[in-house]
Order: C-alpha cells, then sequence, then structure tokens
C-alpha cells in the first residue's frame, strides 16, 4: 500500500466514501475558510446528509472544529493529522484506484457490507 499504517488507520476509520475524501480535501485546501453545510453541498454538489455524515466523523477524527453559528473549518487537533491526510492526498492523487479500494474495503462500509450479502456461501 502507498500509504503508512497511520494514514491507512485514519481512511480507513474516517473516510467512509470517495465523496467524503473529495470534501475532506477541499476543506483542506481551504484552511482558513469557514463552510456552511450549504456552501459544501453546493462546492460539491452532494445532499446534505452526506455532508452531515461526513462533517461527523472529521469532527470525530480531530480534522475540523465546529464554530458555534454552525460553520466548519478544517483545523487539524495535532500537526500529524495533517501529514497523514496529506499523505492520503498525494497517494489519492498519484494512486487514485488503490485509495479508492481502500475506502470500499474498510470495515463497515455500508456498499461493501451490501455487495457481500450476494457471495455465495460455499462452506455453509
Amino acid at each position: 500500500m502507498v500509504l503508512s499504517d497511520d494514514a491507512l488507520t485514519l481512511l480507513r476509520g474516517s473516510i467512509r466514501s470517495v465523496w467524503a475524501l473529495e470534501l475532506l480535501l477541499l476543506l483542506r485546501r481551504n484552511p482558513g475558510r469557514d463552510w456552511s453545510n450549504g456552501d459544501l453541498v453546493s462546492e460539491l454538489r452532494g445532499s446534505e446528509v452526506v455532508v452531515q455524515e461526513a462533517l461527523a466523523g472529521f469532527l470525530g477524527a480531530g480534522l475540523l472544529v465546529a464554530q458555534s453559528d454552525g460553520l466548519h473549518r478544517y483545523q487539524p487537533a495535532a500537526p500529524i493529522l495533517d501529514r497523514w491526510v496529506e499523505e492520503i492526498e498525494q497517494a489519492y492523487a498519484t494512486r487514485p484506484s488503490a485509495i479508492i479500494r481502500e475506502i470500499f474495503a474498510a470495515p463497515g462500509n455500508k456498499v461493501q457490507i451490501f455487495a457481500d450479502s450476494f457471495r455465495f456461501r460455499l462452506n455453509d
């Protein structure tokens, strides 16, 4: 894999879709900007629910801060978190298919769970 173990853990634990990754990278490219959910929905043409889910995951991972007025800003709780996001960003730029595979292979990924429900069980 093209990521360190720590960056891979962050990817698998906090980024549930390619869309969420794109959202995180947009926030990272604009570190001084406070974003409303509506701004993010418009910018990435997503849904309010998807934006809220992604932001909640990023907040839980310490990648964002939430302002009292409902705005969000990319501001990792520790510099190492930003380095891991940078590592993910660089890998996504050079080997996007590898990163996408990791996102969909993450435990608890709804798409993977759905796909696995159609697998034939040979040893049952």
